[in-house]
């Protein structure tokens, strides 16, 4: 039998959107996937395209045959936050986006990345980026010229639509090596992509400068090692394992959550930890045993990932119809597959419970209902040609989750607050 390293406390995280406001039908206000004090607000379904089009992208990522990259470290007890681990606060963006400081080069240069469990590998813009790059000129760009260990490598980078998305190249660039630091941990020659091309709808106006990818090596474009892997190989932590709590303050640049690196923060969290097997490596994905909403179960054990670079939860197109029809939503046949609810009623609207690995977590509509001022939005979308399931943002703000490499299994457990 195996050994899990951690179990009780009582014993011992991805529009990347937000949601801001919404298009009354006699005012001339916009609706909003990002809430905020923005400038330029943009229309509510342009922000949804940008959500599905980055999943889409995510989501054209293939498992290789190949077997992942392998790992010199064996997983070892870890009870609590200590010798062998580090932890990097989060900043939050409105409950949607979650991001840290990493630093590359020598001297270091800082860069903010979205934490994100459903890609692999980490890039930022290149100062090389061109000027009519609108999304590059409005965030830091990485000068390989002013980085004493960096080293050349000019491997093409891209990064391609999903098929049912626009097409197109969504993502390029170029591979490039330098030492990188994470959580205060310096990695030597990693390799990461510089970004001489992205899309200004989706990058234009985030708070992060590009993404640091925490799933499994085999869906990294281009066969790059995954910093989290090199933190392993370098022996840099002692556990193959790493940890996110997300704080729903709203939005907190310095507060809004941790990422830790080789174990887990028993602080964070109350009860024990639950463990369900990764069922395909690649994204962080497992087998849902069932997701039951006012008496009606929409999932028998269905294939769904954990990722914190979502910030929704995607359901299959339709399971979301018939969700919709509970909720009682508003707009049913909006084709931005965003939907909102009464915010008189969000009290009398049922729970959802997900069973996995035999224990249920519930959300409160509470929780799966965002309400910024007088408009309220369903949590609920869906993503063109996809039958997975997506836990986002919206279910780990609630639950704490664990990330083992080396067992390949989540755990989960809820979240203090």
């Amino acid at each position: 039998m195996r050994f899990k390293w951690c179990c009780c406390k009582l014993v011992a995280m991805l529009f990347w959107l937000a949601l801001l406001a919404f298009l009354a039908i006699k005012v001339d206000a916009r609706v909003r996937l990002k809430m905020g004090l923005n400038k330029n607000p943009e229309p509510i379904e342009l922000h949804v395209k940008n959500e599905l089009k980055s999943l889409a992208i995510k989501h054209k990522l293939k498992v290789n045959d190949t077997e992942e990259a392998s790992t010199t470290v064996t997983p070892l007890k870890l009870d609590t936050k200590g010798a062998g681990s580090s932890s990097a606060s989060l900043g939050n963006s409105y409950n949607t986006e979650y991001y840290m400081t990493v630093q590359i080069g020598t001297p270091p240069q800082n860069f903010t990345v979205l934490i994100d469990t459903g890609s692999a590998n980490l890039w930022v813009p290149s100062s090389k980026c061109p000027t009519t790059v609108k999304s590059c000129v409005n965030h830091k760009k990485y000068d390989s010229s002013a980085s004493r260990t960096y080293v050349a490598n000019n491997t093409v980078y891209q990064m391609e639509y999903a098929s049912n998305a626009a097409g197109g190249v969504a993502l390029s660039g170029f591979l490039s090596q330098d030492t990188v630091i994470i959580a205060g941990l310096a990695i030597e020659n990693q390799v990461f992509s510089e970004i001489t091309d992205e899309p200004d709808s989706t990058f234009l106006n985030s708070p992060f400068d590009g993404i640091l990818g925490l799933g499994y090596s085999n869906i990294a474009i281009g066969g790059v090692i995954p910093p989290f892997y090199n933190l392993l190989n370098q022996n840099l932590i002692k556990d193959p394992v790493f940890s996110i709590y997300l704080n729903r303050n709203g939005s907190n640049a310095i507060n809004g959550g941790e990422l830790m690196v080789g174990g887990v923060d028993t602080g964070l969290y109350s009860g024990c930890l639950t463990y369900v097997p990764v069922s395909t490596k690649g994204y962080w994905q497992f087998t849902m045993t069932s997701a039951e909403l006012d008496g009606t179960n929409f999932c028998t054990n269905c294939e769904t990932i954990l990722d914190v670079g979502t910030s929704l939860i995607v359901v299959p197109a339709k399971v979301l119809t018939k969700i919709n029809k509970i909720l009682g939503v508003l707009n049913p046949k909006a084709t931005s597959r965003i939907f909102l609810v009464d915010c008189a009623k969000i009290s009398d609207l049922p729970d959802i419970t997900f069973t996995i690995a035999r224990r249920e977590f519930p959300l409160k509509s509470s929780d799966y209902v965002l309400q910024y001022g007088n408009t309220c939005v369903s949590s609920f979308t869906s993503l063109e040609g996809s039958s997975l399931w997506i836990l986002g943002e919206v279910f780990m703000g609630a639950y704490y989750t664990v990330y083992d490499l080396g067992y390949n299994q989540i755990g989960i457990a809820p979240a203090l607050d």
